[in-house]
């Protein structure tokens, strides 16, 4: 497929590059179009010229231009102006240097985050801008990046620099990382739900002793001891069973016995 320019376009380009906007806008008004309308605001943009912009925008029926005109007009600097006008058209380095300039780290740090470049709010903020949440919520957002590309090693350290304990969860159990995830049992406070979710995971590979620990400190004794009774071990189960007083321990002794006695 190829495409050409109607001549309105065509004509449109050349009148730009050779007259004013006033001019240009009464070109337009003879050739009326939603595209030439748009050029026109583009234009106008560029130049920081707002009442013709606006005027192009609610032409060309742009609703988020229009938006963004009353947003420029409320800015007291054109130095503020040309910056956001930048990260409209998307260019991003110019607006990040142009806040940085005006020594606003943070709406160059917004215009990172609102377009998803989270390694270079990372780097912003290490440079003396931002706050810890912000820091964080980056961390976590590079973890989901290398995640959702089945890196997950490389996620898991971005997590663990946000401390986000539940998506470590999912990654060591994922990586078959036992021991960092028998190290998140002890990082954990005591009842978080996360821990019941290690136990589980724990469970489901046989790892009984581990398991227990993480249920244990849930505060779940009758799945600790479950989990010892799928995994046959018996006197691990009594232990735990007369340890915590726990009521079924005659059901749990009866397993035992009958265990034992297959056994022979």
């Amino acid at each position: 497929m190829l495409k050409f320019e109607t001549k309105a376009l065509r004509d449109m380009r050349e009148v730009m590059g050779a007259q004013s906007l006033g001019e240009v806008s009464t070109f337009v008004e003879e050739n009326a179009h939603p595209r030439l309308w748009r050029l026109l605001a583009e234009a106008a943009l560029q130049k920081l010229d707002f009442t013709i912009a606006d005027k192009a925008f609610v032409r060309c029926a742009d609703y988020m231009g229009i938006q963004l005109v009353k947003r420029m007009k409320l800015l007291d600097d054109p130095k503020k102006q040309a910056a956001e006008v930048a990260g409209y058209f998307g260019n991003f380095d110019e607006a990040e240097k142009a806040y940085r300039d005006l020594d606003r780290r943070d709406l160059a740090l917004q215009v990172r985050a609102d377009v998803g470049d989270w390694f270079k709010v990372v780097q912003l903020v290490q440079q003396g801008g931002g706050d810890d949440s912000l820091l964080q919520q980056a961390w976590n957002q590079i973890g989901d990046y290398f995640r959702e590309r089945q890196k997950t090693a490389k996620a898991a350290q971005y997590y663990a620099q946000a401390k986000n304990m539940g998506a470590l969860v999912s990654c060591y159990y994922a990586l078959e990382d036992f021991g960092g995830l028998e190290r998140l049992i002890g990082a954990l406070p005591e009842g978080s739900p996360l821990l019941q979710d290690i136990g589980q995971k724990f469970s489901s590979v046989g790892m009984s002793t581990e398991a227990v620990a993480a249920y244990l400190k849930y505060g779940d004794a009758k799945a600790a001891i479950d989990s010892c009774v799928q995994q046959h071990q018996w006197a691990s189960a009594v232990e735990l069973a007369e340890a915590h007083s726990y009521p079924g321990i005659q059901k749990v002794l009866t397993q035992y016995a009958s265990r034992l006695l297959s056994q022979g």
